[in-house]
């Protein structure tokens, strides 16, 4: 009884995560630039170690994974919820579905071997973007090196004989066959017009923004995945549509060469002036701490026995022993890289407490920028300016109970 229960409590803490509007994409010529130079030789032995390290299995499924513990599967714990699987009371499953509507699938890594570019994905795990505009979630941005993106791409993309791209010259066509197939109910396709679903179909939620494709994918792969997808990746949820061979190359074609608007960068939220009123503890407690940060930085017994990977550890994050969970624990710090407690509230060069700096990175972070601090918090969309703004005022006024 006391593992269900403790089970319920960590849901309800992520589930409040999953109610808020998705991040916008980046431009794709912003995304697909490499943060840092990457290094030449790959080790794709190290790569399989870092698979393990970084717990891509916690939110993917793969044949190179191993299936995590059942309390560590984040998305399978949402997929549960949904099918009305996950053990819990009707009532409870009933209030969780609405916040995990959006968060009940991540992509398999089976896709990587056959369609990824190996250099664009060492690029996007050092600088993720937002790829799904269904998804609320995005990749988080982990504490990889270079080096360890480059023989975790490796290991996901080996290496494969070169293959032909489509013909420019069938670009028209493409498009056409891009209206008339439909491929615009599941798939946004930034800056040609074409494609901009608000709502997409039921099981849709993991169709990419097809502006990225020609960063993502072997060029010369992609005609037979929109042929028949499921023969080229088993795992693939992308459905067969009828089609010939020459339709599919005609659709690489669109897809691959189409010419893009330019797309400018997300701008961050106004930065909101400090409340006249007081603000206490609770409040911000209720309205942040609680609702979103809870998860992964909170006592053992609020998160499936570890504390979540900002208190234990996680996702390759050393344990900081960061709680959240109560006025005492928040005032008393984390652990640095040292093993010294530093207080949670320390200025930052230009005065900014390091809380608060942590969720206006997250901002940063959106707009494409890679801020030295992780942006908070992981892995979604930055708190509303509302937010922000409480978690300021209750500072600037001595953190009041």
């Amino acid at each position: 009884m006391r593992l269900a229960a403790l089970r319920y409590l960590v849901l309800a803490l992520l589930l409040a995560c999953g109610d808020r509007k998705a991040s916008p994409p980046l431009p794709a010529s912003s995304a697909s630039t490499p943060p840092a130079s990457l290094p030449a030789v790959a080790h794709p032995e190290r790569g399989a170690a870092w698979l393990a390290k970084y717990e891509c299995a916690r939110c993917h499924t793969g044949e190179r994974l191993e299936p995590p513990p059942a309390a560590k599967r984040c998305v399978g714990c949402h997929a549960d919820i949904l099918a009305g699987r996950f053990d819990a009371p009707p009532s409870m499953l009933t209030e969780w579905r609405p916040r995990v509507a959006r968060l009940p699938a991540a992509p398999s890594l089976d896709v990587a071997g056959f369609m990824l570019r190996r250099d664009w994905l060492a690029s996007y795990l050092l600088k993720p973007h937002d790829l799904r505009p269904h998804l609320d979630a995005t990749m988080p941005r982990f504490g990889l090196t270079p080096q360890d993106a480059v023989d975790l791409a490796a290991q996901l993309a080996p290496t494969r004989a070169p293959t032909e791209a489509p013909s420019r010259d069938l670009v028209p066509e493409g498009r056409r066959l891009f209206a008339a197939k439909g491929c615009g109910s599941c798939h946004a396709f930034t800056g040609t017009g074409d494609g901009t679903p608000s709502e997409p179909p039921s099981g849709a939620v993991l169709a990419p923004d097809l502006r990225h494709t020609r960063d993502r994918v072997v060029a010369g792969r992609l005609s037979s995945f929109i042929r028949s997808p499921r023969s080229v990746v088993p795992s693939a949820t992308m459905p067969r549509i009828e089609m010939t061979d020459d339709e599919s190359e005609a659709l690489a074609a669109f897809i691959l060469f189409a010419s893009l608007a330019p797309v400018p960068p997300p701008s961050a939220p106004p930065r909101l002036p400090v409340l006249s009123r007081r603000v206490g503890w609770p409040e911000v407690r209720d309205r942040v701490f609680r609702k979103v940060c809870w998860h992964c930085h909170a006592q053992p017994d609020f998160a499936r026995g570890d504390g979540g990977p900002g208190m234990s550890g996680g996702f390759g994050y050393p344990g900081r022993k960061l709680d959240l969970s109560t006025y005492e624990a928040i005032q008393s710090g984390y652990l640095d890289d040292d093993g010294e407690l530093v207080s949670l509230f320390t200025p930052s060069e230009d005065g900014t407490p390091r809380l608060l700096q942590a969720l206006l990175n997250r901002q940063l972070e959106v707009q494409g920028e890679l801020p030295a601090m992780r942006g908070m918090p992981l892995g979604f969309p930055p708190l509303p300016p509302e937010d922000i703004q409480l978690v300021e005022t209750w500072i600037a006024q001595g953190r009041p109970r």
